[in-house]
């Protein structure tokens, strides 16, 4: 019996001391970071930020594989199905594993399941940017015309199932207007169709469009957060407007894929939190409320979103087949 619980004992302890030493040796080869939209856009932004500190610290490369496609639903699939070794990250998103599952049908991943959060990075707001070559000045403006042609005006975000999508359609639903959804596969093709005038509106992140706003390219009607974004401090929200209430903010932090050892998504954690939490990151990050925490509380805040956005979509009863 003795011999049998020192061998119990001694397995127990190599163990433990195997999964400390799985840590002090991870990372040691590349790192793959998925994200699940086009290179160019804000979650693509954050991605590689992150992806440029953690090579930085660990010393390996960690390359950034772009796998957009159906609001995020692709990257986030095929990321889901990795080994779950530390070597393939996933750019977790308000999209990915937040809001598809609530309009999506059929999803061959349960955004519930299929990932452990690591650590929020960043929230930013949405802004409502308007053609230069759409007549509207205002959101009262925008209700007249919408009113007067109803189906006339489009509205384009990177996707379906983003929170551009959902703000727009609340935005539509709160104004009793009806307003024409055009996903794209990313925010540089909405871009590139607002500032050809095909486009009236778009919804979409904050830190993506400032620079086109403020080179005049499109017109920024209002953001949707509580507070005015240091990026277009002139711009007023849509409370402002008089839209009481209305608030849509987009969140990105890393993820790994279930079953990944928990030394490792510590380890992981605490080098991402230092990576955002450095003068660097902040800087190219200006405009984007950065966010610091642990796994749990990451867990908690993806728990949270979930709920308030599943209410939205059936508020508005907005699906996708």
């Amino acid at each position: 019996m003795k011999n049998r619980l020192t061998s119990l004992a001694t397995g127990l302890l190599c163990l433990a001391l195997g999964t400390g030493a799985l840590a002090q040796a991870w990372p040691t080869k590349p790192v793959t970071l998925v994200v699940p939209f086009p290179a160019g856009g804000f979650t693509d932004n954050v991605g590689r930020l992150v992806a440029q500190g953690l090579s930085t610290r660990w010393g390996v490369p960690v390359i950034v594989d772009n796998r957009a496609g159906a609001g995020g639903t692709l990257g986030a699939s095929y990321a889901a199905r990795q080994p779950s070794d530390g070597y393939t990250l996933f750019l977790a998103n308000t999209a990915s594993n937040v809001i598809n599952p609530t309009i999506y049908k059929k999803l061959d991943y349960d955004a519930a399941t299929a990932f452990e959060p690591v650590a929020l990075v960043v929230r930013t707001p949405n802004v409502v940017t308007l053609s230069n070559d759409f007549p509207a000045q205002s959101v009262a403006d925008i209700v007249k015309i919408a009113k007067a042609k109803p189906g006339s005006i489009n509205f384009g975000t990177p996707g379906n199932g983003t929170t551009g999508h959902f703000t727009g359609a609340l935005f539509a639903r709160n104004l009793g207007i009806d307003l024409q959804h055009v996903p794209y596969k990313g925010t540089p093709a909405v871009q590139a169709d607002m500032i050809n005038g095909t486009l009236q509106i778009a919804f979409d992140n904050v830190t993506s469009w400032a620079p086109q706003v403020t080179a005049k390219r499109v017109r920024a009607l209002a953001v949707t957060s509580t507070r005015r974004s240091p990026l277009l401090p002139d711009v007023p929200t849509l409370q402002e407007l008089g839209l009481q209430g209305f608030e849509s903010t987009t969140f990105a932090g890393i993820a790994v894929p279930r079953g990944t050892p928990a030394d490792i998504i510590n380890k992981l954690n605490a080098d991402v939190v230092a990576v955002i939490q450095g003068e660097e990151f902040r800087t190219k990050m200006n405009g984007g409320e950065v966010s610091a925490t642990t796994p749990a509380s990451f867990k908690a805040y993806i728990a949270a979103e979930s709920d308030k956005w599943s209410k939205v979509a059936r508020e508005i009863n907005l699906q996708v087949d």
